[in-house]
């Protein structure tokens, strides 16, 4: 099953925020004992690269994805350090034409049927 599918049919994806890495590994346990295993790590703490490596490398049966990815810089170093999907606040050609180049799945948030068209394209 593919990143995308697993999102599709997710009953909830818990947007996850870490101030400290060390939580990363015992939230994903969690999570996974509860029945839940997708989480979105939001990109906007210095912990969240760490969290998401972290959490990619010590907990494989865990879709892990990143959210309030605004650059490319910023969707390429979470997809080396082990996303699986990236969650953009807005549209970003640049970051969604890289996600579809590389095969990682991509939720842009689009609100208005311009951006709507744009991000089918």
């Amino acid at each position: 099953m593919t990143a995308l599918e697993r999102l599709y049919n997710a009953a909830v994806v818990p947007v996850v925020v870490l101030d400290d890495a060390a939580d990363a590994v015992p939230t994903a346990k969690a999570l996974l004992a509860g029945g839940v295993d997708v989480m979105e790590i939001t990109f906007r703490t210095a912990a969240a690269a760490d969290s998401i490596a972290a959490v990619a490398k010590e907990c494989p049966d865990m879709l892990v994805g990143a959210g309030t990815v605004i650059t490319l810089e910023q969707c390429k170093k979470v997809v080396a350090c082990g996303a699986k999907f990236i969650v953009s606040p807005g549209y970003s050609e640049e970051v969604v034409s890289w996600c579809v180049e590389n095969n990682v799945a991509i939720t842009p948030g689009c609100v208005t049927p311009t951006e709507i068209m744009a991000a089918m394209s």
